[in-house]
């Protein structure tokens, strides 16, 4: 009897201590199951944003001198055709897509460079467009035709990219270029819909406040953090694999290059691409830099390798280091090639140094040996650079810019040591390139010029070209 009790003790204690284990482990199951229905979930709902369709409006895409692409969306699925022809009426000639679906493309071939074209959408029987519209090829790559560039940094946000753009063609209407249209084309440095990147998030915040301009000019968008937060954006804007207008082909749609006139324009990934010394856009950017033989060049990506405001560059935990890894890896191969300009975004204000190279440290490294050229300011308030040679000079200095506040803008407390002009203003910037000048203009969402100034190349073709980091 005795020994039976005891048995039963032992069998109840063993019990009680598989008790704990199996509800533990039944738990832990429950909570994984838990998880993956909830991913699966998430999924579900990321790619239901990340499909393109509903209404949009046509707008441009990868423009070139004999080319251009007519993008557009629908509710229905449809075939569309674009009618088109250097007058508004009548549209002489036409071209069909392909195939059906609800987001439209049509790429135009063998036009005329530098020429002014009209174009008109048609679908299931009707036009979806009120009347023509129209677009100019670009000019032949190397000619010297005059060319303005419009930036747009992070204009996803909200608060006020309907103020940016509304007084921004005010002043472009306020000073048109004669026989010129008010702009060549538009620059992003990324974030391009907030918060997440849906489509419908970029018919809200990117198409419904500049869908006025994207009609009439061709936009290259970099990529940010919130466009790769779903999988909208390489279904929404086309990018040249190919070198299709000038370049090195990178056979890769998230870094390319392509020529303007006498400008060479270098679009990097700083989100999702490889930012590891001799990884593959690194080798693309060198082989790429090395070609090019036009009098400008100047390259966009979306996280600054120097800015204090709403991020911090100086830290490593920010954006998981993407800002000192664009410092540290790419900013040398650009002071080396002798790059004019940088353009990135992800702080929502304005930045910017004067020409400067070599300074790949944190902030507190920054010395004077390190400033090319600090500037002159005249009288009008406009502040002058010059470079000793045209083209690519290496280390002949590099402006780097923070332009990420067309949606929003805030004031920069502490300016790091590099830069030497901010704005608190939410706006963007107008770039003119004409032979060996190129003007810059910080215009706020007012429609005020907060910032000015002129880059000249050439002054001084006889100097010695500089062959590395020197004190």
């Amino acid at each position: 009897m005795a020994k039976s009790i005891s048995n039963a003790i032992k069998v109840t204690k063993m019990t009680n201590k598989l008790i704990p284990k199996r509800w533990w482990s039944r738990t832990l199951l429950g909570f994984v199951l838990l998880l993956s229905v909830a991913a699966v979930i998430w999924f579900g709902i990321a790619l239901s944003q990340s499909q393109v369709n509903g209404d949009r409006a046509p707008y441009l895409q990868m423009g070139g001198p004999e080319r251009m692409t007519i993008r557009w969306g629908t509710v229905k699925t449809g075939r569309g055709e674009v009618y088109y022809g250097e007058q508004a009426d009548p549209l002489s000639k036409s071209q069909a897509e392909g195939k059906r679906g609800k987001n439209h493309r049509v790429i135009l071939r063998e036009l005329k460079p530098d020429t002014r074209y009209y174009y008109r959408v048609k679908q299931g029987g009707k036009w979806l467009m009120p009347e023509a519209e129209w677009f100019y090829t670009s000019p032949k790559i190397g000619s010297d035709t005059p060319t303005r560039i419009w930036v747009l940094g992070d204009p996803g946000e909200k608060d006020f990219h309907n103020q940016v753009s509304q007084n921004t063609y005010k002043w472009l209407e306020a000073h048109p270029r004669p026989g010129r249209p008010l702009l060549d084309f538009i620059l992003t440095t990324g974030d391009n819909a907030y918060p997440n990147g849906t489509n419908a998030q970029y018919d809200s915040g990117f198409f419904l406040p500049f869908g006025n301009y994207l009609k009439n000019f061709t936009v290259w968008p970099a990529f940010g953090n919130h466009d790769a937060r779903r999988w909208a954006f390489y279904r929404i804007f086309d990018r040249p694999k190919n070198a299709e207008f000038g370049g090195v082909a990178s056979h890769d749609k998230a870094y390319f290059s392509f020529d303007y006139a006498r400008t060479h324009i270098v679009m990097l990934d700083s989100e999702h691409g490889d930012l590891a010394k001799d990884s593959p856009m690194q080798a693309w950017l060198k082989q790429d830099l090395a070609q090019t033989r036009q009098d400008w060049v100047i390259v966009v990506f979306h996280h600054p390798p120097y800015t204090s405001g709403t991020h911090k560059s100086d830290n490593p935990n920010d954006s998981a280091a993407r800002m000192v890894k664009m410092r540290e890896n790419f900013a040398p191969i650009l002071d080396r090639a002798g790059v004019d300009l940088v353009l990135s975004g992800h702080s929502h204000d304005y930045e910017r140094t004067a020409l400067v190279d070599c300074h790949y440290g944190l902030s507190n490294t920054f010395a004077p040996w390190m400033l090319k050229d600090k500037g002159e300011t005249d009288a009008n308030g406009v502040t002058h650079y010059r470079k000793a040679h045209r083209g690519l000079s290496p280390y002949d200095g590099t402006m780097y810019i923070v332009e990420g506040s067309s949606g929003e803008g805030h004031k920069v407390e502490k300016l790091l040591p590099v830069m030497v002009k901010t704005s608190p203003d939410a706006g963007s910037l107008m770039l003119d390139i004409q032979d060996q000048t190129l003007t810059a203009r910080y215009v706020n969402y007012r429609g005020e010029v907060t910032d000015t100034f002129t880059i000249t190349k050439g002054v001084d073709e006889k100097a010695a070209v500089s062959q590395g980091c020197e004190k």
